[in-house]
């Protein structure tokens, strides 16, 4: 299990790794000024649009909204964890990494755990073969789900007996204790018998690995029919959290990313059977709708994914349920619809890749697939209230300025709304991605907040300025709360901003390419003492002017209710307030 790399070793590995060297192997950069400029790597373009300052050992996208440091270039490029990165740039530059040790007691429980999944993998596969079962079960796998003895050798796929304690006797054999085993997610204890019993028992067993291809979890299919829960999974564990993993991606990661665009279906068995057709740039979400954290993993690899789940309406309503998450990530989402009484699964096996290729190709986008059956005249204002407010949202988690603008105008004549409203709508929800040059006139309260932030993210000497008179809560953009916040916060752990750094901190990839698209501008040396005076004294003005508003509602509501002392300190409030818009 690797360590935590010394932030020393961080910092020598960033001084040792110029940014614009390092990304000039990838793509051909050409000097524009203080920046280089080049075509994208990471999506198609014309126009050059990828921007790397070697001042601030930063780069920024404004044609996909991608941006970070040299090691988030690496992950992303090279779908890198942050430790690989710095790795990879150690190695170039000769420096040796010194990983911090666990301590023994943590490392031999993660080895134990790991040894218990792979004993379990290996008693279960063992289990599917021998003479008591074997004809059985791969009668089963060929006939009922089609697949070939091939696909069932590269997924592993096990078998867990009618033995109530198989695997437990096994593993004990193995030099496993029965606690390693319940740690493991493997056996189950009853405090009532006081006795450890097998949590799968007369299932197919599908192994769930991590990138790295080792068995972490188990999916357990019921064989017997009349079984309660079709399916059983592995619980949550030190090694394996559902939330953070996706079924097939191991397998199929390349694939993915050689395609730059990734089939999302729900079971194992889709995902198994699509790949044995020859569709192989897939991955399931076991039946669950995507989090932030499947979303932002799948991100490393594509920004464009295809939700194919079933006809019915459960499997409609999961795809509705996916896409938040992965519009947050910066993917953007078609969704396929397979024939009326099948499956991804079914079409694999009945009708192979052709057709599956012939179903992407008529995939909606996910605006004119969440419309598609709403009759806008006919609904009640309620109801296209909800519909616009969820495709704000939505909007507002596209990072791509020009998609943004073509999504809102869409759903704009969709819902039958006015355009510039459903863009302000948007606005409140993320602040757009600002390309060199807007910064000049604020012509909006989110235009001004936004240039703010990135006066004091390229002239940090103004941090403690801005930091007087604002709270993140006065900031009305939710995206800019929660920078301006990790602003503070970074600047009171360490008292200074470095431009680079900044990134080895932020987790979420959508914040940290806002970051980027806020540093990377190249703001006029000259009067930024007056710039941001004049921006603060914009946005005080406008949040003492919310201030008045709200009094006045107030004080409207204490006339009505005929309480006059209420009344009275509201207006002195009012007058007071109104009395300062001069100075």
């Amino acid at each position: 299990m690797a360590g935590i790399i010394p932030q020393d070793i961080i910092e020598q590995v960033r001084q040792a790794s110029d940014i614009v060297d390092i990304i000039n192997q990838y793509v051909r950069l050409k000097k524009r000024g203080r920046n280089f400029l080049a075509l994208c790597p990471f999506h198609v373009e014309k126009t050059p649009s990828f921007s790397v300052s070697p001042d601030k050992q930063i780069f920024h996208c404004f044609g996909c909204g991608k941006g970070g440091n040299v090691f988030t270039f690496l992950m992303e490029h090279e779908s890198m964890s942050f430790v690989e990165a710095v790795k990879h740039l150690a190695a170039k530059a000769g420096i040796r990494v010194p990983e911090r040790k666990v301590d023994d007691k943590t490392k031999e429980q993660y080895e134990r755990l790991h040894y218990a999944q792979q004993v379990a993998l290996d008693y279960f596969k063992t289990t599917l073969y021998s003479d008591r079962y074997r004809d059985k079960i791969l009668n089963y796998l060929h006939t009922k789900r089609n697949l070939t003895d091939e696909s069932i050798e590269l997924f592993q796929l096990g078998l867990a007996g009618e033995e109530w304690d198989g695997l437990l006797k096994h593993a004990l054999k193995k030099e496993l204790y029965p606690n390693d085993l319940v740690s493991a997610g493997l056996v189950i204890h009853s405090d009532k018998k006081d006795k450890y019993f097998d949590r799968f028992r007369q299932r197919l067993m599908i192994p769930i690995f991590s990138l790295s291809e080792k068995p972490i979890a188990f999916g357990g299919r019921a064989l017997k029919k009349g079984e309660v829960a079709k399916y059983i999974n592995s619980p949550e564990t030190k090694l394996y959290s559902k939330s953070n993993v996706l079924y097939g991606l191991n397998f199929t990661k390349q694939f993915i990313r050689d395609k730059n665009e990734v089939i999302i279906v729900e079971g194992y068995f889709d995902l198994i059977s699509l790949y044995q057709a020859g569709v192989k740039n897939v991955v399931a979400s076991s039946g669950t709708a995507f989090t932030s954290q499947q979303a932002r993993l799948l991100a490393r690899f594509t920004d464009m994914a295809f939700l194919f789940f079933d006809a019915d309406s459960a499997g409609q309503t999961a795809a509705v349920r996916s896409v938040d998450a992965l519009y947050d990530a910066g993917i953007e989402v078609k969704v396929m619809s397979p024939p009326e009484g099948e499956d991804p699964d079914s079409v694999a096996v009945k009708h192979g890749a052709e057709k599956i290729e012939a179903i992407k190709e008529k995939a909606l986008p996910y605006l004119e697939f969440r419309t598609r059956d709403i009759d806008m005249e006919k609904s009640g204002i309620i109801a296209r209230e909800k519909l616009i407010k969820e495709l704000a949202e939505l909007a507002g988690k596209i990072g791509d300025p020009t998609r943004r603008r073509l999504f809102i105008s869409e759903a704009a004549a969709v819902t039958q709304t006015d355009q510039s409203m459903l863009a302000e709508l948007t606005i409140s929800r993320q602040t757009p991605l600002t390309s060199p040059g807007d910064i000049r006139k604020p012509k909006k309260i989110t235009d001004m907040e936004h240039d703010l932030i990135s006066m004091i993210l390229n002239y940090p000497e103004y941090i403690e300025t801005v930091r007087e008179q604002f709270h993140p809560d006065d900031f009305q953009s939710e995206d800019l709360k929660k920078i301006y916040s990790f602003i503070l916060d970074i600047y009171k752990t360490h008292g200074a901003i470095r431009e680079s750094v900044l990134f080895d901190y932020i987790e979420d990839r959508k914040l940290a390419n806002q970051v980027s698209s806020l540093m990377i501008l190249d703001l006029p040396d000259t009067n930024i003492d007056t710039q941001i005076k004049d921006h603060i004294n914009r946005l005080l003005t406008f949040r003492r002017e919310r201030v008045i508003d709200k009094l006045r509602a107030e004080l409207k509501s204490a006339e009505e209710n005929k309480d006059f002392e209420l009344a009275r300190e509201l207006a002195a409030e009012i007058e007071e307030l109104i009395s300062k818009r001069g100075r």
